[in-house]
């Protein structure tokens, strides 16, 4: 845990493989510092506009320190124009400067959405030429109640993707989910062979294309419920808001290398090879992990498919390597540490940086805890051991 501010981080240039935080919301809540609120904090600033110009700033030192094979997720959550109600610095009675200024400068009308993590996110493409991969909705099956009346409560918040470059490391074979048969297939008046068609894919020329067998890529929207967490009361520290584990542990095992040879510098990426068929109609591998399983051979009547695996990880030496050092996640809004937390079981290095005292210590605390941290194991399994040669980057589909 370190602590320091986001916009100066404690860093060397390019020594970080993966950066995944969530930064403070706009005019939500008061940050403290031994018990203290602190000047300058972002989320503290008068107007929508100041506070994404204080998160570009803090952007560019992250770009700064990540690797050119690197990836960016960044968590946002939007807010409502509220003029004359806004919060306030410190006393989160609803009221304070923000809405004050707000509702003396032009802007979004009153009960207007403000829009506040797409204005963050095309500046960081137009101003900071970052490259914007994808748009993930965090989807909250458990989101808070709200007490509108007039519009649909809040149950989502945006996750963005960023690369500096087009070609990156990503290991999306290891957060691939499980192939959906045709939801229509047992519709009446639906034959067998319009279901066969229509629940395989297809390229573009219309011919049928096999499916992965490890399974399909994931998808831009991901149902997490928000997970509790309960601090202890000596520590001080009232007003949190924690990740849930599981939207770091996608980021961290799909975009960040399970390690780092020592004699190339380049991350291990997934080795997979067929191990297999699978025959018949009904389930036949019954006791293989479904994530290892072919789609074919169980659905629509296939005789049979092709049984793939993970079997190794690689870098791009010419000879197979044996040594490799962990890879370096990074949370500049540190927090409760629930990124460093789920890097560390998943054998990398988490690294958290906080500018409050009382969060640095909250975050020591949870990732030092035996039932915080088997929390975090029981998602996690151990980093394997690279044994084949491979190539670092993953060459995108064109967008």
């Amino acid at each position: 845990m370190l602590r320091g501010d986001a916009a100066h981080l404690p860093l060397p240039d390019a020594s970080v493989d993966l950066i995944c935080t969530s930064p403070p919301y706009w005019a939500l809540r008061s940050y403290s510092d031994n018990g203290e609120h602190y000047d300058g904090q972002i989320g503290s600033e008068a107007t929508p506009a100041e506070y994404v110009a204080s998160l570009l700033d803090c952007t560019r030192e992250w770009v700064r320190v990540l690797k050119p094979s690197g990836s960016l997720f960044v968590d946002l959550g939007d807010k409502f124009s509220d003029r004359g109600h806004g919060p306030s610095r410190g006393n989160g009675t609803g009221r304070g400067p923000q809405a004050t200024l707000l509702s003396q400068t032009r802007g979004p009308m009153e009960k207007s959405l403000l829009g506040l993590p797409w204005r963050y996110a095309l500046a960081c493409m137009d101003d900071l030429g970052l490259i914007l991969r994808r748009d993930i909705i965090w989807s909250k099956p458990n989101g808070l109640p709200e007490s509108v009346t007039d519009r649909c409560r809040s149950s989502h918040e945006y996750v963005f993707h960023f690369t500096v470059r087009p070609r990156y490391y990503a290991a999306v074979d290891e957060i691939r989910e499980p192939h959906t048969s045709d939801p229509d297939a047992h519709r009446p008046g639906r034959n067998s062979m319009q279901a066969r068609n229509v629940s395989l894919p297809r390229s573009s020329t219309g011919a049928l294309r096999e499916r992965d067998p490890l399974g399909k890529l994931p998808g831009s929207v991901w149902d997490i419920p928000s997970q509790p967490l309960t601090v202890p009361a000596h520590l001080g520290v009232d007003h949190f808001a924690a990740f849930p584990m599981e939207l770091p542990r996608r980021c961290i095992l799909g975009w960040s290398p399970p390690g780092i040879c020592v004699e190339c510098g380049e991350g291990a990426r997934a080795v997979t090879d067929e191990v297999g068929w699978v025959r018949g109609k009904s389930d036949p591998v019954r006791d293989t992990p479904s994530r290892y399983r072919s789609p074919l051979g169980r659905q629509n009547g296939n005789k049979e498919g092709k049984l793939r695996q993970i079997t190794g990880y690689a870098c791009s030496c010419p000879e197979p390597f044996t040594t490799m050092r962990p890879a370096v996640v990074l949370d500049p809004f540190g927090g409760t540490g629930t990124t460093a937390l789920v890097a560390a079981a998943y054998g990398r290095v988490g690294v958290s940086v906080d500018r409050s005292a009382d969060y640095c210590r909250l975050a020591r605390w949870r990732t030092a805890d035996p039932a915080e941290r088997a929390k975090a194991m029981m998602v996690a399994k151990p980093p394997p051991v690279p044994d084949r040669q491979g190539s670092l980057f993953d060459l995108d589909e064109p967008a």
